[in-house]
């Protein structure tokens, strides 16, 4: 693992899901430890109901507001606010308001970095 910077707006990008993702860094850059991305997505994007088998996924919003679940509980953050969904339990969201909503979306161990780059349509 090499220490590195990432400017803003730099990192490879892509529409995955209805959001835009631009990762930061990938579980490759973290031995497969965590994965770091962007996240954005428009005013209703609705995330459906889904699992991370194995992967913790947490959020830190940056702007906007979202709103979901997760397991029996529902949650609502906006700027500033930090998520925990822990592995193994099903979670949704949806971008609430007016307004784009943009987020940290942190996962370890780095899965869903894969899943985005994979599944996802490259971006200049």
């Amino acid at each position: 693992m090499s220490f590195f910077v990432r400017p803003a707006g730099e990192g490879d990008r892509y529409v995955f899901d209805g959001a835009t993702f631009t990762v930061k860094a990938a579980g490759p850059d973290t031995e497969g430890r965590v994965a770091v991305m962007e996240q954005s997505g428009p005013p209703g994007l609705t995330v459906a109901p889904h699992t991370h088998d194995g992967e913790d996924e947490m959020f830190y919003v940056l702007e906007g507001e979202l709103r979901g679940f997760c397991g029996d509980e529902r949650w609502s953050a906006s700027a500033g606010a930090f998520l925990l969904l822990p592995r193994d339990v099903e979670h949704g969201f949806e971008v609430v308001g007016d307004r784009p909503a943009r987020a940290l979306t942190i996962v370890g161990p780095a899965r869903f970095d894969a899943l985005v780059r994979d599944q996802g349509r490259p971006l200049p």
